[in-house]
C-alpha cells in the first residue's frame, strides 16, 4: 500500500520519470488512459514507457472537440494496437488526466484487479511529460481501487470508437482550426511539439524537415499551400514551382491539372483571374503561372522574397491566391507549418502546407 501527491517540473523531476517509475514498479498487464489532449511526442513518450514495462493491452480515450489532440497521435495509437475512443459530445471539453493499470479489461471496458491509479494535471504531451509544472496523485492502495475503476469506466463510456471515417473527418477539422491559431497558441496547447530551432524566423540551416510520422496533418487534410519566392522561372509571367507534398496539396485545392490547364482564382484585390497550372513529371513539380496583373508580382520579381500562398477558404468558392511580403502575415502562415511539422526545404527556398 503506497500513495502520494507529487509535483513534477518544479524541482528538476518530470512526469515522464514519475510515470515510468510507477509502471516499472507495479508492472500492470493492462493500462487505460483518459486524457484531454494527446500530441505526437506525447504518444511516443508514453508508448516507450509502456513498452518497457511490458504492458500488453492499452486503451486510450481523449478529447476530439477542441481539435488539439493530434490526428497522427490517434492514428499512431491505433496502428500499434491500442483501443482508442474519442469524446466530442459533451457540453464542455473532455478534460480528465487519469492513468490506471491492472490485470485487464472486462467485456464492458472496466479494469479488473486495478493495481495503479494516477490522477492529476499532465496531458499526453511533451510539455506535460517533460517541461510543465504539474501535480499528480498516485496510489496502489486498495482503498482507491473501486473509485479509480469507476472513474475510468465513466471516461471510457463517454467516448466513441475511433473509426477510419471519424479520424478522416477529425483530421480535416483539425487542419481548419489550426489555420486560425498562432504559433504561440499552438505551443501553449501542445500542438507544436516539434517546433524547429529557428534563426531569423526560419528553421536553422541543417535542421531536417519533419519525417512523415512527425507531421501533425496529412496533405489530404490541408487547406493551404505556400512556397518561397527566392527563386522562380518565367520571362513573361511569374512561374512558381511547388515542390513535393506542397504541390500535392495545391493539386487537391485547384483540381488535377490537364496539360496547361486554366484555373479561376480569387486574388487579394478581389479580382478573379485565370491562372495556368501544370504538373511536370520529369521533376515532380507543380507549376503555377501567375498573371502579371496580380498584386505584388512586380515586387516579387524585383526583390525575390516573400511567399506565394494558395488557400481553399470555403468549399463552394474559388481558391484564393496572395503574394505576401516578409512580415507578420507571412510569418503567421509559415509558423503554422513549422508548428505542425508540414514544411520542407529545397536548395533555395522553403515551402509548406497547413
Amino acid at each position: 500500500m503506497a500513495c502520494a501527491v507529487e509535483t513534477t517540473g518544479l524541482t528538476g523531476n518530470s512526469y515522464k520519470a514519475l510515470l515510468r517509475k510507477q509502471i516499472l514498479r507495479v508492472r500492470p498487464r493492462s493500462v487505460g488512459m483518459a486524457v484531454a489532449y494527446v500530441s505526437t511526442q506525447g504518444f511516443r513518450l508514453v508508448k516507450e514507457i509502456l513498452d518497457e514495462g511490458g504492458v500488453g493491452e492499452i486503451r486510450l480515450v481523449a478529447d476530439a472537440k477542441d481539435f488539439v489532440t493530434h490526428p497522427n497521435a490517434l492514428r499512431g495509437a491505433r496502428d500499434v494496437g491500442w483501443h482508442v475512443r474519442v469524446v466530442d459530445g459533451l457540453p464542455g471539453t473532455f478534460h480528465p488526466k487519469l492513468y490506471i493499470g491492472g490485470e485487464g479489461f472486462n467485456d464492458i471496458g472496466a479494469m479488473t484487479n486495478l493495481s495503479l491509479a494516477i490522477a492529476g494535471s499532465p496531458n499526453l504531451s511533451r510539455g506535460g511529460f517533460a517541461k510543465n509544472g504539474e501535480c499528480v496523485f498516485w496510489s496502489d492502495a486498495p482503498q482507491s481501487r473501486r473509485s479509480a475503476a469507476k472513474a475510468w469506466l465513466s471516461c471510457w463510456n463517454a467516448g466513441e470508437e475511433l473509426t477510419d471515417e471519424r479520424l478522416t473527418a477529425y483530421e480535416k477539422q483539425f487542419a481548419l482550426q489550426n489555420l486560425r491559431r498562432s504559433r504561440k497558441d499552438m505551443i501553449a496547447l501542445g500542438v507544436a511539439d516539434n517546433f524547429p530551432k529557428m534563426v531569423d524566423g526560419v528553421p536553422k540551416r541543417g535542421v531536417a524537415p519533419p519525417r512523415s510520422e512527425q507531421k501533425a496533418i496529412s496533405e489530404t487534410a490541408a487547406l493551404a499551400a505556400w512556397a518561397g519566392l527566392e527563386s522562380f522561372t518565367g520571362q513573361y509571367t511569374l512561374q512558381v514551382e511547388f515542390p513535393k507534398v506542397a504541390g500535392g496539396v495545391l493539386n487537391r485545392i485547384l483540381g488535377s491539372p490537364a496539360h496547361g490547364s486554366a484555373v479561376d482564382i480569387n486574388c487579394e484585390d478581389r479580382e478573379t483571374r485565370e491562372f495556368k497550372f501544370r504538373y511536370y513529371p520529369d521533376n515532380g513539380m507543380f507549376r503555377l503561372n501567375i498573371p502579371n496583373e496580380v498584386p505584388l508580382v512586380e515586387w516579387a520579381r524585383e526583390h525575390k522574397a516573400g511567399i506565394a500562398c494558395v488557400e481553399r477558404r470555403e468549399a463552394r468558392d474559388n481558391p484564393y491566391f496572395e503574394i505576401l511580403k516578409p512580415g507578420r502575415s507571412m510569418m503567421d502562415i509559415m509558423e503554422r507549418s513549422f508548428a505542425l511539422g508540414t514544411w520542407g526545404r529545397t536548395r533555395t527556398r522553403l515551402y509548406g502546407w497547413c
